[in-house]
């Protein structure tokens, strides 16, 4: 022990000895300087007389310095005065000093006041602290403690905690001694972040913090601090002895790093409560166009029935799909974009239909044989969008044979790639002719011909046109759209849903207006002026993997002042699947979808709280 620290204990304990009351004893182990701009002043007090007790720093010209304190057990000092009650008798106290100004510490006093009593503590030189200078005063602390005080380093050093010199250094055996993980997935999109997804044991709770390090020297956030944690009955399972039934292993977190880099070296820092530092390096999946995967290993573990569902969306999974989404979009080269026309050209059209075709193609067959008689294609210029690579070798053929049986003319257009509902839609609007647009599903048949100019011409009388829809019904007479409303749905989080009144009922039991103002319309028949289009940027392709698209574009037209227009006494048969549902099956496409919503409700949800008024 340092002798003049014996010495001034045997005082205190002779003092004590005589009945003198005592004000308070204090001690100090130690005063460093960390990193330039932080100073530590770490010991003990014992004033079991007074509850509490105030420290003041004050510098040479009396001003009290800013500085935050920790009270905290020391054992050891409960043993030396014999004292059978408890106490916080430990101190510490952390004070960040400005880098513009020097730091005279020779000129530092500390004052320790309880009530009217105070007295001058004597500081012991400041020197350039380790980390096991700074640690190894807190062996007898609880754990608490000792997290404490790593979180108020955190709060005010940040990730210079880490290159505190003379932080021991674990290897990962050693981390393992205490805790175990692994990672299933670390799917890295440069520029945006990383999703982190696996599980870790830490029963104990060892680990203070985890940090990614990049190689830059950039650091992230505490991955500790809000992350999803699940279940992993497998892992438990595995490690029957080092977890209680029902804790939760499981462990994904979105880590925005906007610095990061393609095949950037990634460092993984566990740091513990004690102290220490253990470095593991990352070998990340670089996410680049082949995002579907990735989707499916963001959205695997992501429960969308729990109560932290809306706070894990918004923190979490929509960030990444974000990321993924967008990131693969800048990373696609302009399409390579091919144009083959079938049959005769129609030159001036009054206007162009655009069909995207993804998965089959057999619809065109049954869509050119009823648009052959129809004197309005004789002035329109029909175009598919072929969005489907893998269709592209019998496609081409089948369109071939097509057109010398039914003598309609039509555009194939091919982008070289997958665009999506609305890339397809959009790559269509920018090679149409005509200045009236109709979007159609492949799905979509005419009940009867004129069907174009009828629509066209009832759209001419009405005000403010966005957009205008015709009636569709199932081939088995009962309605799908007559009109798009919105459905609040408390069991996601208050997500704004689409809705299709009357959808399933007998048309004949709908009793409507021939003319029906709507504040959307389904995308599966749109009429609308490609100017108007093109001014709202067209069909919106940030949705993933086609939803919303429809309701979107018809929340940015009424935005702008734009009304939508359901013509009920013009029907079309429409061969969607009428048993379809949204909840039946919560695969990840399911959860896309909700993705999709709150990305919707997001941007849109104020608008449609006024239009369901």
């Amino acid at each position: 022990m340092d002798v003049k620290k014996k010495k001034y204990l045997e005082s205190t304990t002779a003092t004590a000895a005589k009945g003198i009351p005592e004000f308070a004893k204090v001690w100090v182990d130690v005063c460093g300087v960390i990193g330039e701009q932080h100073l530590l002043i770490q010991g003990w007090a014992f004033h079991p007389a007074h509850k509490s007790l105030n420290f003041n720093l004050e510098n040479g010209k009396g001003e009290i310095l800013n500085y935050y304190t920790l009270r905290t057990t020391r054992l050891d000092v409960n043993r030396h005065f014999n004292f059978k009650g408890t106490g916080h008798w430990g101190y510490c106290l952390l004070v960040e000093w400005p880098y513009d100004k020097p730091v005279n510490t020779a000129s530092f006093r500390m004052i320790v006041s309880a009530g009217s009593q105070r007295k001058e503590v004597k500081l012991k030189p400041f020197v350039d602290l380790s980390g096991e200078d700074i640690f190894g005063h807190c062996m007898t602390w609880r754990e608490g403690e000792k997290a404490e005080l790593l979180e108020v380093m955190f709060k005010s050093m940040g990730n210079r905690t880490f290159e505190i010199p003379g932080i021991k250094n674990l290897n990962e055996g050693q981390l393992r001694s205490k805790i175990n993980w692994h990672w299933d997935y670390i799917l890295s999109v440069p520029g945006h972040g990383l999703f982190l997804s696996g599980w870790i044991l830490d029963c104990q709770q060892y680990l203070a913090s985890l940090v990614l390090r990049t190689s830059d020297g950039s650091y992230s956030e505490n991955l500790l601090e809000s992350p999803v944690r699940f279940s992993r009955p497998d892992v438990l399972e595995a490690f029957p002895d080092k977890a209680e039934q029902g804790y939760k292993a499981g462990f994904f977190t979105w880590v925005p790093m906007p610095h990061l880099i393609e095949q950037a070296k990634l460092e993984l820092l566990f740091f513990t409560k004690e102290g220490s530092l253990g470095i593991i390096q990352l070998q990340q999946t670089n996410i680049r166009e082949d995002v579907t995967l990735a989707s499916q290993q963001v959205l695997v573990n992501f429960n969308v029935d729990g109560q932290e569902y809306q706070r894990n969306m918004r923190k979490h999974i929509a960030p990444a799909l974000s990321a993924l989404w967008s990131n693969r979009r800048y990373l696609l080269d302009a399409p390579q974009v091919e144009v083959l026309q079938f049959g005769q050209e129609v030159k001036n059209p009054k206007r162009s239909i655009i069909v995207p075709l993804y998965g089959r193609y057999d619809f065109l067959l049954h869509q050119v044989a009823q648009f052959i008689d129809d004197i309005d294609f004789a002035e329109t210029e029909l175009i598919y969008v072929l969005d489907d690579p893998r269709l592209y070798d019998s496609f081409i053929p089948f369109c071939y044979d097509t057109s010398m049986l039914f003598p309609v003319s039509f555009k194939v257009i091919y982008g070289g790639r997958n665009l999506g509902y609305a890339g397809a839609n959009n790559l269509g609007a920018r090679y149409a002719t005509a200045d009236k647009l109709v979007l159609l599903n492949s799905d979509i048949i005419p009940s009867s011909g004129g069907w174009i100019s009828r629509i066209e011409q009832k759209a001419a009388s009405l005000e403010d046109v966005g957009v205008v829809a015709p009636k569709l019904v199932f081939d088995d007479g009962t309605i799908q759209h007559i009109g798009m409303s919105f459905s609040k749905s408390i069991q996601f989080g208050n997500l704004w849903l689409n809705e299709h009144p009357s959808k399933g009922i007998p048309e004949w039991l709908v009793d409507t207006d021939s003319v029906m103002e709507s504040p959307a319309v389904t995308g599966a028949c749109m009429f609308i002026s490609k100017t108007l289009y093109n001014s709202v940027g067209g069909l919106d392709e940030s949705y993933v993997l086609g939803d919303f698209e429809d309701s979107d574009l018809c929340l940015k037209l009424r935005k702008a002042g734009y009304r939508h227009y359901v013509l009920t006494d013009e029907k079309l048969y429409h061969l969607e699947r009428m048993s379809q549902s949204l909840f039946e099956n919560r695969d990840w496409k399911f959860k896309i979808t909700l993705y999709n919503a709150w990305q919707h409700t997001d941007r849109w949800g104020s608008l449609i709280e006024q239009l369901v008024r």
